[in-house]
């Protein structure tokens, strides 16, 4: 079944759900761009690692204890009496633990770059969609996206940064202040794009959960002036179509947090009542 909600579905955003909506995303974004951008350009879905921590409860001490035997011990080993020497008993206890912590395995997160053949295969344009990790403080997913961030912005590479995720905390690249200061009305979602050619310009993309999802540009090389056309609408859809995800959303239950206004809820519930996904 379609998506019921005329922009960014928001129980997409369901930590149980993004990694499965981050990876279709990617395919179809370039799927969707790549014919547009051939011969000169490609599109190619690229990967970093990270690791996340497990909550994991404190593990008592643990003890090391050799028994005691009995001081002597007669053993008869041809009529011959055996002395067996006392064993004494060690008790060694080692500190309790500030904490544990245990890691996941590294876990791969996905990011498109669109690199320019006629240049060597030079990178040219780096697109990212924005996961949970990225916008929780403190996360090794934070700080390396955060350090990519920096070093495209230094290296004099275009940087498309999408930002479907309500949770969590900002982490684009141009100043949150200035954003809200630009945007001056309320946003759920946002993109940000930063061209190469002009290092002190961010375009942004801002959009209620009432909104049609936009058509991006997508800037290129230094010497051409085209641009492709990136409808995050069309992605979107075709993710949760391809998803099969109105199976496994349970639209009874408001979406995941932050809240909505009563006025966005109210809205969200005459619509999922009008698309009949809600009584």
């Amino acid at each position: 079944m379609p998506n019921p909600f005329p922009g960014m579905n928001p129980y997409l955003e369901a930590k149980s759900l993004w990694r499965d909506v981050h990876h279709s995303f990617l395919t179809y974004a370039r799927e969707m761009l790549q014919p547009l951008l051939r011969p000169r350009y490609h599109v190619r879905i690229e990967e970093r690692l990270y690791v996340e921590p497990i909550e994991r409860p404190i593990f008592p001490d643990i003890s090391v204890i050799e028994r005691p035997r009995p001081s002597t011990e007669q053993a008869q080993a041809g009529g011959v009496g055996v002395a067996v020497a006392t064993a004494t008993a060690v008790e060694v206890t080692h500190d309790e633990p500030t904490a544990i912590l245990e890691t996941t395995g590294p876990i791969p997160e996905g990011y498109l770059e669109i690199v320019d053949l006629a240049r060597g295969g030079k990178v040219v344009t780096v697109i990212e969609l924005l996961s949970h990790a990225n916008k929780t403080i403190g996360t090794d997913a934070r700080w390396q996206y955060e350090q990519k961030q920096r070093q495209v912005l230094a290296a004099g590479v275009n940087l498309v940064e999408i930002d479907l995720l309500r949770d969590g905390a900002y982490v684009l690249a141009p100043p949150f202040e200035l954003v809200k200061i630009a945007i001056g009305k309320e946003w759920h979602y946002l993109v940000s794009i930063h061209r190469a050619t002009e290092p002190h310009r961010f375009y942004l993309y801002a959009v209620t959960v009432q909104q049609r999802l936009p058509r991006i540009f997508i800037p290129l090389a230094p010497d051409d002036p085209k641009v492709a056309v990136l409808d995050l609408q069309a992605v979107i859809d075709r993710c949760y179509e391809a998803g099969a995800y109105d199976d496994v959303i349970d639209y009874s239950q408001e979406p995941p947090p932050p809240s909505f206004s009563p006025e966005v809820l109210s809205w969200i519930d005459n619509l999922l009542k009008e698309k009949g996904r809600r009584k």
